[in-house]
């Protein structure tokens, strides 16, 4: 495979399986914490991607990359804190099981390929934006009193 395709994918990876398609902070500074912490992320799986792929001695890029993510999340990420030598276990557990999430081997397409093409954009997340927005009680205002339609009509005489 091409080094072009090889980036194409890691785009991918970072905006798709990090969550990083719909951004929610709403300043600059937040944005850019919310971009540093989701590189620091991948890299941190990238790393144990390298360490899963020694143990099935395969090249990494032959792991899924999302199938990692989703065995370092659940094994280490989403536990109870544990002592170190639990935390060990763990982790040897989730190299074991990461290093089995091998992709298949698929021949090389028959057609030139121009560009990787593109998923469609995610509206799911503006959905529930809008979703949220609708459920929220309106805030009405008290109506003024109306005049009634007897005293408007109503002539005095002197």
């Amino acid at each position: 495979m091409s080094r072009r395709y090889d980036v194409e994918h890691d785009i991918r990876d970072l905006k798709v399986s990090l969550s990083l398609e719909n951004l929610r902070c709403r300043s600059v500074d937040m944005m850019k914490k919310e971009l540093l912490t989701s590189v620091v992320a991948y890299n941190l799986v990238i790393q144990f991607r390298r360490q899963a792929a020694e143990v099935a001695k395969l090249a990494p890029r032959r792991l899924s990359f999302k199938e990692v993510w989703y065995t370092f999340r659940s094994f280490l990420l989403n536990q109870p804190p544990c002592s170190l030598s639990e935390w060990q276990t763990r982790y040897n557990d989730a190299l074991q099981i990461a290093a089995k999430g091998e992709l298949p081997n698929r021949p090389d397409p028959s057609y030139k390929r121009k560009a990787h093409p593109r998923r469609q954009k995610s509206t799911k997340f503006m959905k529930l934006e809008n979703q949220k927005q609708e459920q929220k009680p309106q805030q009405t205002q008290p109506e003024k009193p109306k005049c009634v339609a007897l005293c408007a009509s109503t002539r005095f005489s002197a």
